[in-house]
């Protein structure tokens, strides 16, 4: 009988921990380039999921354009031309992409699809599709 408890015990401990390192590590931004592109660019730092985001499981995908000076591979500008339908998720995105760097003469924009939510339960294709209106405007 004793026995059973401490195993019940080191079950629903080991789950909790799981349950809570899930959020703090499940949450992995997807981005999504063709082969080709990887090859011209020096570097693609992926962006950071949002904490306020992660804790509030604000999900979404979004396009943005990224636009690179050709003559130093230095991007000069991200637009935003399918929100991810959430500011902080955007805000992130645009930070990443802006960071990226090309390689000289190689190109001078590409757009670029960007996936944020949890990993351990991706949200179904209806999360997903968020109405244009950003609504976690008040964090």
């Amino acid at each position: 009988m004793k026995l059973a408890r401490c195993r019940h015990l080191s079950i629903s401990a080991t789950l909790l921990l799981l349950t809570l390192f899930s959020q703090a590590l499940g949450a992995e931004p997807d981005v999504t380039v063709p082969s080709w592109v990887r090859h011209l660019m020096l570097s693609q730092p992926r962006p950071e999921y949002p904490i306020k985001a992660r804790t509030k499981h604000i999900t979404g995908r979004g396009v943005f354009d990224v636009i690179v000076r050709t003559d130093s591979g230095a991007v000069t500008q991200v637009k935003i031309l399918q929100s991810t339908g959430s500011k902080l998720l955007d805000d992130a995105a645009v930070k990443a992409l802006s960071s990226w760097r090309a390689r000289p003469g190689m190109i001078n924009h590409i757009q670029v699809p960007v996936k944020l939510y949890d990993v351990i339960s991706p949200p179904s294709n209806q999360s997903l599709q968020r109405t244009p209106g950003r609504s976690d405007e008040s964090l």
